[in-house]
């Protein structure tokens, strides 16, 4: 969603001020395909020294063999223009604190951002007095009959990829309904190590909820067959209010929107009280690997230039390219602020106003046993159903849990 202009500014103003470094760069849209390839492929001359994007497979794994760099020491290196400040002061809190650790170890450092949630078109929104901000799922449930009232369908997401409902209504809602409980610690041991994943009281909810927002009506009924441009382009059109998708969609519907668009923001509020915590999916992107096989030289320069993807100037030009930017100092810039896009700063202004947590799950094992993958297409391929209420989710999260209940018996 965000192009490659920023990666080819980074590799020209690093490799101008160490001329005695060169990068070359591969750009694909499927990168994760072509990572999964190299890596099964065992040849780490020919693997990449520094990626930044997840392969297709299990990070855990990786690390347990011992194939990814350790970079938990470089949140104390300091920073290129800012010679005084740690790489970890600099960064937004949950950026550093919500870091996907692994053995209490970080083996990947992001240089930009991403918040999910609901995506909507503002101006709409004005026009019809819908509520923009609703903070508890009382409220939230009044905006979508209100919606729905007006002619409109409230909600979509792209039902091809069933893995973007996780944007609005996925594990971080899980975590909310347990922290509405006082359970969070809990489940979140539980949430990482796969225990209880299809049978838990909040996995139950959660679906139970959704299954009962599909019934009446509140997600557009053709999204199995929609990719993800499609179920943006929907809101665009003013066909569905609100979209489940992260905050890329601003930059990658940038040439489809008409003048003067502008995204809002909201996430699902599943809390009862604003009493309770209101939980938001953040996530990192462009999350840099490096490669352990290779020479201390390479990874030594690796290490160089991702430090270099947060000088001013990279996390300027990523902000200018749809990114949110993971420094805290350019924000508090008025100046700098101004050139992120409406969508960000509509996202920003939400969580101040909301006092929002922000959370990005993760795990902590690894799973290779062919029926957790038989348990995860299970509940995958029920989704889209599930939202259109056309499939009632308590079968499919029983078969799913079955599965998953023998998994962990074999990893024992």
């Amino acid at each position: 969603g965000y192009g490659r202009e920023v990666a080819d500014l980074a590799i020209k103003t690093f490799t101008e001020k160490y001329p005695n470094v060169k990068i070359e760069i591969t750009a694909s849209s499927d990168l994760p395909t072509i990572l999964s390839t190299k890596i099964s492929a065992n040849d780490d001359n020919d693997m990449f020294d520094l990626f930044n994007r997840k392969p297709s497979g299990d990070i855990v794994a990786l690390v347990e063999a011992g194939k990814l760099e350790p970079l938990e020491d470089m949140w104390d290196r300091t920073l290129p223009d800012v010679p005084d400040k740690k790489l970890k002061d600099i960064v937004f809190s949950g950026v550093y604190s919500g870091a996907n650790r692994i053995n209490g170890i970080m083996y990947e450092i992001p240089t930009v951002s991403t918040y999910s949630g609901l995506f909507f078109n503002k101006k709409l929104f004005e026009e019809k007095g819908w509520n923009q901000n609703p903070k508890t799922w009382s409220e939230f449930l009044a905006l979508l009959e209100d919606i729905k009232s007006d002619g409109i369908t409230p909600m979509v997401f792209p039902g091809m990829y069933p893995s973007y409902h996780d944007n609005a209504f996925g594990n971080t809602k899980l975590y909310e309904l347990a922290d509405m409980k006082g359970q969070f610690n809990a489940f979140d041991a539980n949430f990482q190590a796969y225990k209880n994943e299809y049978s838990s009281p909040e996995a139950i909810e959660l679906w139970t909820r959704v299954y009962e927002l599909g019934q009446k009506g509140y997600f557009y009924e053709g999204l199995p067959a929609l990719n993800h441009t499609q179920s943006q382009m929907l809101v665009i059109q003013g066909q569905v209010a609100m979209v489940s998708t992260g905050s890329h969609v601003e930059n990658e519907m940038k040439d489809s929107t008409p003048e003067g668009f502008e995204w809002g923001f909201m996430a699902v509020p599943f809390r009862e009280s604003t009493d309770q915590n209101l939980w938001v999916k953040n996530s990192i992107s462009n999350g840099h690997y490096i490669w352990a096989a290779k020479p201390d030289l390479n990874k030594a320069w690796a290490k160089e230039f991702i430090m270099w993807q947060m000088t001013m100037e990279i996390q300027q030009a990523a902000a200018e390219q749809g990114a949110l930017p993971v420094r805290n100092d350019l924000i508090s810039d008025p100046v700098r602020a101004e050139k992120l896009y409406t969508s960000h700063k509509n996202i920003l202004r939400y969580l101040e106003e909301n006092q929002a947590r922000t959370i990005r799950p993760n795990r902590s094992v690894s799973i290779s046993d062919p029926l957790f993958s038989q348990a995860t297409k299970t509940m995958e391929e029920a989704i889209p159903k599930i939202f259109i209420g056309k499939q009632d989710p308590l079968p499919i999260l029983e078969e799913a849990d079955k599965l998953m209940v023998q998994v962990l018996q074999n990893l024992e």
